[in-house]
């Protein structure tokens, strides 16, 4: 692995293990036994190696794992595989959905990078959701989808901002991000149709189970 990665990586841990406010670049480099000096020969600043870990996680979502809509995956079957993503991307760079706010407003190229990429995750939750109904699983009005898509994304965004905010524990365990996905299954429920309910619930039967599984190992 190049040394740029190597930084990009270890920065990703740092900031997950001990929250990306009380990381330096010295500490960087510390943890990863080179010369400060190196570390600015790759990065200018720890906004230059932010603003990378943030493309790392745009490649990983839209293009790695973001689940595609087409006639040979079942419509409920695509969601189900976007809340894995979602999962698997919160769980991979949690200290960026942690402290989202302060991480954009310190950071122009950051901010506009984030909204370019949330523009491209809103049209593609878009499509699954499309599908869901044009499948006859899912009911809704065409003027509602831009709302549903927002909220959808509200929650994924800030589930674990307001998860801090409620409990003392800080950690972050596996089944913090899967009751995450489970509020996102209760927006989505309302709009299920009558023919595709049993389906779902049993979805929604798998991640509770997931969820309990989790808390029993933490």
């Amino acid at each position: 692995m190049k040394t740029r990665d190597k930084i990009i990586q270890a920065s990703i841990v740092l900031f997950n293990e001990q929250g990306e406010r009380n990381v330096t670049t010295n500490h960087i480099a510390a943890d990863l036994g080179i010369s400060p000096g190196n570390l600015y020969y790759h990065f200018r600043n720890k906004e230059d190696i932010i603003l990378s870990i943030y493309e790392e996680y745009a490649r990983n979502l839209l293009i790695e794992t973001m689940p595609e809509v087409n006639p040979d995956v079942k419509p409920l079957d695509a969601i189900i595989l976007y809340m894995d993503v979602v999962f698997l991307a919160m769980m991979k760079f949690r200290f960026f959905y942690s402290n989202l706010p302060v991480l954009l407003a310190k950071n122009p190229l950051l901010h506009d990078k984030y909204v370019e990429v949330q523009g491209f995750i809103a049209q593609r939750v878009s499509e699954l959701l499309l599908s869901l109904r044009n499948a006859n699983m899912m009911d809704f009005l065409d003027e509602d989808l831009p709302d549903i898509v927002s909220i959808l994304r509200l929650v994924n965004t800030f589930w674990l901002s307001f998860y801090q905010t409620q409990n003392n524990d800080n950690e972050m365990n596996d089944a913090v991000f899967y009751q995450g996905v489970l509020k996102i299954l209760v927006i989505i429920q309302p709009y299920i149709s009558d023919e595709a309910k049993d389906e779902f619930l049993e979805a929604r039967a798998m991640y509770r189970q997931r969820c309990q599984d989790s808390l029993k190992v933490a």
